[in-house]
């Protein structure tokens, strides 16, 4: 494959012809190493740098994937200013990811950014913003979108199984122990109803959310509350319900035991009630199980399984998408930029919603 790409410049304009994709990684923690995984398993993907504010971290992971010391940087701002690089991943703290998206827009270079994208509307939409003057592509970590069965969920809408779709009813309900490490850093509708705040958005087909009315719970007393149940009003009369919380016991069955360097449950449900007909699809219990001394364990297939040659699944598909993406500079028609923001600003409604207890209307 090989890569064309005009990349802006604070002198002008430059011509990029590579033969791989030149990829910069920010963040070198358990996701970012993952990323780095897949990444330099792709054909068209080379990753030549790396940055992380952890130097222990950084100097470890480089060890590891075998990047040179002198490509590797403590100030992630080195590596945006770098000229060899044509796509920046994003993989930090996710009150950075808006600063970042940007910084790296400004530089010339394409933008991939775990979710969420930013923690803010008004962010969201000055990415937007800035995404256009710079013409490159953004796109937003939302595996979801490419998970075989949510995929399948969406090609049921498309091609008119389903019919007009009237209502949709999500929940996901993560680890009570890793609630720990998020409770006073982020809100979990921006870490964990954003997958399916953006599963909503897809399955709408383009129509946007009217008025949003939410509720939260708080249980341990930290900054953030550990439950949170919001109703979506769309333009086009579509109802959507979305509940998450981050509740489920220690005892409960594990489904994230290969690949990522993490054990708990992720137990998530979708049901997508249409007119004519009804799609749902269930991660936590997929259909295979492994029955233990310790307990019973639900491994998953779809989101990111290490296979014969290496990491597949959804999280393969969505950087793979995004590879070609910058490569041809086109947006991916997976995971436009426009519902990312739109996903941002529906967040922001649930969290205003919830603390004033008053259904929030979008103009």
């Amino acid at each position: 494959m090989t890569a064309k790409m005009s990349m802006q410049t604070g002198s002008g304009v430059r011509s990029v012809h590579a033969e791989k994709v030149r990829i910069g990684l920010i963040g070198t923690g358990r996701f970012g190493r993952l990323h780095l995984r897949v990444l330099q398993d792709i054909p068209g993907a080379r990753v030549v740098a790396l940055s992380d504010l952890n130097r222990q971290a950084l100097e470890q992971t480089a060890a590891d994937f075998g990047v040179p010391a002198a490509d590797c940087h403590p100030d992630p701002m080195e590596l945006i200013r770098r000229d060899d690089i044509d796509l920046v991943d994003v993989v930090t703290d996710e009150k950075s990811h808006g600063e970042l998206v940007m910084a790296a827009l400004k530089h010339g270079k394409h933008v991939i950014v775990e979710k969420p994208l930013c923690v803010t509307y008004g962010e969201a939409s000055e990415i937007e913003k800035v995404q256009a003057a710079a013409n490159r592509q953004v796109m937003v970590g939302n595996i979801s979108r490419f998970s075989q069965p949510y995929y399948m969920i969406k090609k049921s809408i498309d091609n008119g199984t389903l019919g007009n779709v009237l209502s949709i009813r999500a929940k996901r309900n993560f680890s009570r122990s890793w609630f720990k490490a998020f409770g006073n850093r982020i809100h979990p509708v921006y870490e964990s109803a954003i997958h399916d705040i953006d599963l909503i958005l897809w399955y709408a087909g383009g129509a946007s959310c009217t008025r949003v009315a939410a509720f939260e719970r708080r249980v341990e007393g930290m900054k953030f509350p550990e439950m949170v149940s919001a109703l979506l009003m769309f333009e086009n009369g579509l109802i959507a319900t979305l509940d998450t919380s981050w509740m489920v016991p220690a005892g409960s069955p594990q489904n994230l035991v290969d690949t990522l360097e993490l054990d708990g449950l992720i137990d998530a449900h979708i049901e997508v009630v249409g007119e004519s007909a009804t799609a749902q699809y269930q991660l936590a219990h997929a259909g295979f199980s492994i029955w233990t001394d310790k307990g019973v364990l639900h491994p998953d297939t779809t989101l990111w399984p290490t296979g014969h040659h290496g990491v597949s699944g959804a999280i393969r598909a969505e950087l793979e998408d995004f590879v070609r993406a910058a490569a041809e500079n086109k947006p991916s028609a997976v995971m436009p930029l426009r519902e990312a923001v739109h996903a941002i600003r529906i967040a922001d409604a649930i969290v205003d919603a919830a603390s004033r207890n008053q259904v929030v209307v979008l103009e």
